[in-house]
């Protein structure tokens, strides 16, 4: 059994289980107050992030509502039924916390996603807010037209939108042929920061998809400061002497001396960078560390350093860092909750202009690892005496900035200077902001302290009277060490992470949302060139041979699309396609494209191939792969304008323009009844590559099937100096032809000669609802002697 609790919201317990060794195995879910079984249901729901992680084609997730709800305070257990007994999931117990204060049921929203459900369709509302509307849904009958849905308030209609998007997980999935989502930015009107009752309809017959109506708050940058400032915990009450110096640095240890060494080195005057005239402090939280810190040893760093250990210990750092805080002398605060970070040599003196520039500003420092993705490397062989190696390798820290080539953005992120931000562990801001907040909310009693500093970032934004200035160039660097979410494998931080978000859910009553680039101010400068991203470095875990293993590519993290695009067109410019041949004949594409056109035909399985203006050796691999698969039975067409070169065996040749409607007639009879079609078109010579020929030879694709574009790499924007626009082609086509989408999942290798090629037939009469499976394995031999007759 796999699976977590997501959370108890509102009365509705949420969360996924299933059977990875059974999946066709539905779980059982229950939830039990003691001994009284209070619902059980089965986890069949669909939910898009568990398709995308593979958990049961994301049929696996579960939501049970509980009227009425136990009394605060009960220990409510989440069991899954297997052969063995019952089981106990991730996340149970939970807990049923009393509503009260600013945490009352009818002001919460609700926390999707949600399912979406009529005796005629079926779909999910996966996001509503903070800024879009997001989900799917398609039709349960043989209904073609896309689903219409309204958004209402009572009588007002916000939105009308179709649910006609196309998206790869749902077609993968077969619900619907895939082109039934929607992602549309909600209107800005309901940015008030007011709680709305919204409702869906079916514009066809009237009908709801959900059981009721759902609460949606989205907040705004206008959103009355009241409002704000009831979610905060009480402020902090502070006694004389605050104010006296410029800054106070708050940094908390816990059994972490390797690491402290060289955090603390991080903040020292000798480090730190044009700041000889400034004043600060820097107060070290010893909390609980065996053996504690010696307080000589954190003043060797300088006079400005102190060690102060909490009056309470708790695994949770809050209450320590606020303690800290009311002891600082400083007018801006610099909160660091793990100390395992430190810094690049120009924070301070970067924080301290902005401050200049802005006396409200609030200060935020983006996030490294060293070494890469810290999460891979502790499953990988990766340890300290590895690390040690890398800051030996700069001679550090007589260069700070050198960590940039030993490091890598949180997420490995190929932009990570102008990204979204989620928090920062250096957030540098005014102190009576901070007491004003509450300090940093001591409700989040997890260990490590959850989601309080995200939430402590999130509040600092949306409170401050100054901007969020998000530094570049200048960073905090995550040292490998025993960290409640870095340093674990993804199994165990998706069980932490999440039990986080449900506290911070249950704290704050809605979903957690990082901070929108557009919200945030830029200063800084990059001062090594390693510090624009990762893509021009090798995984530093190989080059330390730490492994044999190698990671699961994610093409998005590691390799974005501009550095993709740039590849593509190095190896076109280059005419690096030429030298890729079959058994001695060229093919005209990239070898991944070949890999492509492989998997299309093992899994479409054609009874008939149309190769338009093909190269001869990528019509010879054609034939090879169809025979490879058992499949000799295809016919195989290759229509060429001049006169063609020699067939291969089992292929068929056609000269002529491909556009001639001579020819068309022709391919059109030769096709015949295959009930499968596949198509490859050249994009060469341009004349014969328009929208009108498109259209032509894309009506004779069979349903879920493939039109794949050759060679449309240079037709594609960013050679700005091509007269050839397949790409322009290529997009007016499926624009004007709803049956075709483009299916980019084929173009996972990198380089490919097809970019935006290859199109999947998606629509047609007969859709994946209507279509039977079984059709397809009919033993046509036995209707061999049928008589045909007049």
């Amino acid at each position: 059994m796999e699976g977590v609790v997501d959370g108890l919201v509102d009365g509705n317990l949420r969360g996924w289980a299933w059977f990875p060794g059974s999946p066709d195995a539905v779980a059982r879910v229950a939830i039990q107050d003691g001994n009284e079984v209070l619902a059980e249901v089965e986890a069949s729901e669909f939910r898009s992030d568990l398709a995308a992680a593979g958990k049961r084609g994301g049929h696996c997730a579960f939501l049970i509502p509980l009227p009425p709800m136990p009394d605060g305070g009960a220990s409510l257990t989440v069991v899954v039924g297997t052969r063995g007994g019952k089981h106990e999931l991730p996340g149970s117990p939970v807990t049923v916390v009393p509503r009260q204060g600013s945490i009352q049921t009818n002001d919460m929203p609700d926390v999707l996603p949600v399912p979406l459900g009529t005796d005629r369709l079926r779909g999910s509302l996966d996001a509503c807010g903070p800024s879009r509307i997001r989900g799917w849904a398609h039709w349960l009958d043989a209904t073609t037209h896309p689903v219409t849905l309204r958004l209402l308030e009572g009588e007002r209609e916000w939105m009308r939108f179709e649910a006609s998007q196309w998206r790869v997980d749902l077609a993968g999935l077969r619900d619907g042929d895939g082109s039934c989502g929607f992602d549309l930015p909600l209107p800005e009107a309901l940015g008030d920061g007011q709680l709305h009752m919204l409702e869906l309809r079916v514009l066809d017959d009237d009908s709801s998809p959900l059981p009721g109506p759902i609460r949606v708050r989205v907040a705004t940058a206008n959103m009355p400061a009241s409002a704000k400032a009831r979610r905060n915990p009480n402020p902090l009450k502070r006694g004389a002497g605050g104010g006296a110096i410029t800054l106070s640095v708050i940094v908390n240890f816990y059994n972490m001396p390797r690491e402290a060494a060289r955090t603390l080195t991080s903040l020292s005057r000798r480090y730190q960078t044009d700041i000889d005239d400034l004043d600060y402090e820097v107060l070290c939280i010893d909390n609980g560390s065996q053996p504690p810190l010696d307080p000589e040893w954190i003043s060797s760093f300088g006079p400005e350093f102190r060690l102060i250990r909490p009056s309470r210990l708790h695994p949770s750092p809050c209450g320590a860092i606020n303690e800290a805080a009311l002891q600082a002398r400083g007018r801006y605060l610099a909160v660091m909750i793990d100390g395992a970070h430190l810094l690049t040599p120009g924070v301070f003196r970067e924080a301290r202009q902005a401050w200049r520039e802005h006396v409200g500003a609030v200060v935020a420092v983006r996030h490294w690892f060293i070494g890469g993705d810290q999460r891979w490397l502790a499953m990988s062989g990766y340890s300290r005496e590895q690390e040690d190696r890398l800051f030996d390798r700069i001679r550090w820290p007589s260069n700070g900035y050198e960590l940039f080539r030993i490091g890598a953005p949180i997420g490995e992120n190929p932009e990570p200077w102008f990204d979204n931000l989620a928090e920062s562990n250096c957030l540098m801001l005014p102190t009576a902001l901070y007491d004003n907040l509450g300090g940093i909310d001591e409700a989040f009693d997890e260990g490590g302290g959850g989601f309080a500093n995200l939430d402590l970032c999130r509040r600092a934004s949306e409170m401050a009277e100054g901007p969020l200035v998000s530094l570049i160039g200048e960073a905090s660097f995550h040292q490998y060490h025993g960290g409640t979410t870095t340093n674990v494998d993804d199994d165990a931080k998706d069980v932490r992470v999440r039990s986080y978000a449900r506290a911070y859910r249950t704290l704050r009553g809605e979903e957690f949302n990082c901070i929108h680039r557009s919200q945030l101010q830029f200063r800084g400068h990059v001062p090594s060139e390693c510090a624009i991203g990762v893509r021009q470095r090798v995984l530093l875990p190989m080059r330390l041979e730490v492994t044999e293993k190698v990671r699961r590519a994610q093409l998005a993290v590691h390799f974005d699309d501009g550095a993709q695009a740039y590849l593509q067109s190095v190896y076109g410019e280059a005419g690096l396609h030429h030298e890729v041949s079959w058994l001695g004949q060229p093919v005209g594409v990239a070898p991944a494209d070949m890999s492509s056109l492989q998997e299309i035909i093992h899994e479409v399985r054609p009874d008939a191939v149309i190769a338009v203006g093909a190269k001869s050796g990528l019509v010879r691999f054609v034939a090879n792969v169809l025979q490879a698969a058992g499949a000799e039975g295809t016919r195989v067409l290759c229509i060429q304008s001049s006169h063609p070169s020699t067939p291969s065996v089992g292929v068929t040749s056609l000269q002529g323009a491909p556009n001639d409607p001579g020819v068309l007639a022709t391919v059109r009879n030769w096709t015949g009844l295959a009930e499968s079609v596949l198509v490859l078109f050249a994009a060469e010579p341009a004349g014969h590559f328009t929208r009108e020929a498109l259209q032509a030879y894309g009506a004779l694709v069979s349903h879920r099937s493939y039109l794949v574009c050759l060679g449309t790499l240079f037709g594609q924007p960013w050679l700005g100096y091509s007269r050839r626009q397949h790409l322009r082609t290529v997009q007016d086509f499926v624009d004007g032809e709803r049956a075709f989408v483009i299916d980019s999942s084929r173009e996972r290798q990198w380089l490919s000669t097809c970019p935006s090629g290859y199109l999947r037939k998606v629509g047609a009469a007969i859709t994946a609802s209507s279509c039977d499976p079984a059709l397809d394995d009919i033993n046509l031999g036995a209707f061999a002697s049928w008589e045909i007759s007049a």
